[in-house]
């Protein structure tokens, strides 16, 4: 009877061990999409294709806000760092958000002004959250 103990414990601790894991790569993965897409902002002269990009970015911005990064594993959902993280994607998405409209606008260079906004708050946050 113990050693079944034992199997359903491990069982339970390997598989809480996967979802991590795979949460983890999906925030690893919203990242990459986030990264993707600033570079495309920032280097792209075609409105539809910086739209796309914004548009994959606040995408992946909304998903991202809802994990939990690995250096914060453990936290509270209400703990202040949790806050700020949340907090952190809150301004990113309105950020994201002002460059879509000057896109919409046709003015690129804004749209490229804030793109750096965009990566100035992501250099701000990895140094807290990574």
């Amino acid at each position: 009877m113990r050693q079944i103990g034992f199997v359903v414990l491990g069982t339970a601790l390997i598989c809480s061990s996967l979802t991590f894991t795979a949460r983890a790569a999906d925030l690893e993965g919203d990242m990459l999409s986030l990264s993707s897409g600033l570079s495309t902002v920032l280097s792209s002269h075609q409105p539809s294709e910086m739209q796309q990009a914004l548009t994959q970015m606040r995408d992946a911005a909304k998903d991202a806000k809802t994990a939990t990064p690995p250096s914060l594993a453990g936290s509270a959902p209400q703990s202040p760092a949790m806050q700020g993280w949340r907090d952190a994607f809150d301004q990113l998405i309105a950020k994201v958000n002002q460059a879509e409209q000057q896109v919409k606008l046709g003015k690129l260079a804004e749209a490229k002004q804030i793109a750096q906004q965009i990566a100035a708050l992501r250099n701000e946050n990895h140094r807290k959250y990574r």
